[in-house]
């Protein structure tokens, strides 16, 4: 029986990563550390490398059942099942697919926790994000100042927000088992446009 989310949660939930890759307690790191939170709030379901969040997710107000009823992350192993690594929550880490596929197979566990770590410093979703939609505006070739002021015009309204993220998802498909991010790109910008569209007099 897989090990369910939320007791991987449980146990990833109070640990760091630090500039060492090394895993602390949250509490215990020092700012020397540099040390990176592997989870979030409670109710925040994101990829633990590139801090992608998922689509859609789970409305239980139960904290155990919104995690065992997520579709987005994959459990991921640490050291590699293929090298003995067991299906224990301190072996599993919760990644979207395209981090799943990217994070390294190995034996040292280091290894795995120093790719977390460039991940979430160098790579982070939000960093991906804007490189990628700065490419693809130039494949639409739609100016990027556009697209950024029409982000801008959304003013962190939370019912837009969540139509955007609606419009995502429907737009977007599986290219085998997971989403690319030209799928992704071109689906954000068709949905942002949509939404942020002026009345026509």
């Amino acid at each position: 029986m897989k090990t369910k989310k939320y007791e991987i949660y449980e146990c990833w939930k109070d640990k760091a990563i630090t500039k060492e890759f090394l895993i602390k307690r949250w509490e215990d790191c020092s700012a020397e550390d540099e040390a990176v939170k592997i989870t979030g709030y409670p109710d925040e379901i994101f990829c633990w490398a590139c801090q992608m969040i998922p689509y859609n997710t789970s409305l239980s107000p139960k904290i155990e059942v919104y995690w065992n009823q997520d579709h987005f992350l994959d459990r991921a192993h640490i050291l590699a099942k293929s090298k003995g690594g067991l299906e224990t929550a301190d072996n599993l880490f919760l990644l979207c697919p395209d981090c799943h596929a990217e994070s390294p197979d190995t034996t040292n566990p280091q290894n795995f926790f120093a790719w977390v770590y460039y991940k979430r410093t160098n790579e982070s979703f939000v960093q991906v994000f804007e490189r990628e939609l700065a490419k693809t505006a130039k494949i639409k070739g739609i100016p990027l100042e556009e697209l950024l002021e029409r982000c801008g015009e959304l003013n962190l309204d939370s019912s837009k927000l969540a139509e955007l993220r609606k419009r995502v998802g429907e737009k977007c498909a599986l290219h085998g088992m997971t989403i690319s991010m030209s799928s992704k790109m071109f689906s954000f910008i068709e949905a942002l446009q949509e939404i942020t569209q002026k009345p026509k007099k």
